[in-house]
């Protein structure tokens, strides 16, 4: 069997030489100087694929972790932005000056406690305040701006005992008495009750009258009504109610227990 003649190639232009040509037909290049055997062609196997994820989830691992991070920083904001509110509201709200209801206050320092044998309710009250009188139903406390008097009775209503505590106070001493509002929200201890705010002139010893702000509170439970009474200098710019010992007073009313 014949060998095969190798196809020559032009090697200035590419074009393919007709057996026994002396120049090449496209570009006229001498055969002897530019020809040469075409050089044989390989064909390499194609590399195999690597065994690597698609572009897409390779990048959603990263995302993923990413969002992840930036709920859990969101979530932190928010708590601590909402207790940095909360504070700075509770600390710039307007104050209450009247018909305000019981507020949840910080607990008095040094707790004294008075407890009566008559009715065994018992009243806690700050330290720093005196005892003025005491009997088995009731005590009389001086506090550092006005007084306040818890008293217990049996077979009266909350209204009849409010009533009777203002007209049992001393008319040459209170003058002008006024009522300011009924008070929302009254209470002794855990017991719902009533209670009013009023106003008055307090004339002391030297004749001087005071403006003063008082107010009364009256509760029952299992047959015992305890009446509150509680006065301050009249304060009606800076203070709820206008009695600027309010919160303490009504944190005597809620740490009140009854027997």
């Amino acid at each position: 069997m014949a060998s095969q003649v190798p196809t020559l190639y032009c090697g200035r232009c590419g074009a393919p030489l007709a057996p026994g040509a002396t120049f090449c037909g496209r570009c006229g290049t001498p055969v002897q100087l530019q020809a040469a055997a075409a050089p044989p062609v390989y064909r390499y196997p194609p590399p195999p694929q690597a065994g690597y994820r698609p572009a897409g989830r390779q990048r959603m691992a990263p995302v993923l972790i990413a969002v992840g991070l930036v709920v859990v920083v969101i979530i932190a904001a928010v708590g601590i932005g909402g207790f940095a509110l909360s504070q700075f509201v509770g600390g710039s709200r307007s104050t209450c000056t009247s018909n305000c209801a019981p507020k949840v206050v910080a607990p008095l320092p040094e707790e004294a406690t008075y407890r009566s044998s008559a009715y065994n309710f018992q009243v806690n009250y700050s330290s720093a305040w005196t005892v003025r009188s005491q009997d088995a139903h009731g005590v009389t406390l001086g506090t550092k701006l006005g007084l306040v008097s818890v008293v217990g009775t049996s077979g009266a209503t909350p209204d009849q005992v409010l009533q009777s505590t203002i007209n049992a106070l001393p008319s040459s001493q209170f003058q002008d008495v006024t009522l300011v509002a009924s008070l929302k929200g009254a209470h002794i201890g855990d017991q719902d009750g009533v209670g009013e705010i009023f106003s008055a002139n307090l004339l002391g010893a030297s004749q001087t009258a005071t403006k003063v702000r008082f107010a009364v509170i009256a509760a029952a439970r299992g047959g015992v009504t305890v009446a509150v009474f509680a006065l301050n200098p009249a304060d009606p710019k800076n203070s709820p109610n206008g009695m600027p010992e309010g919160q303490a007073f009504d944190y005597l009313c809620t740490e009140f227990t009854w027997g």
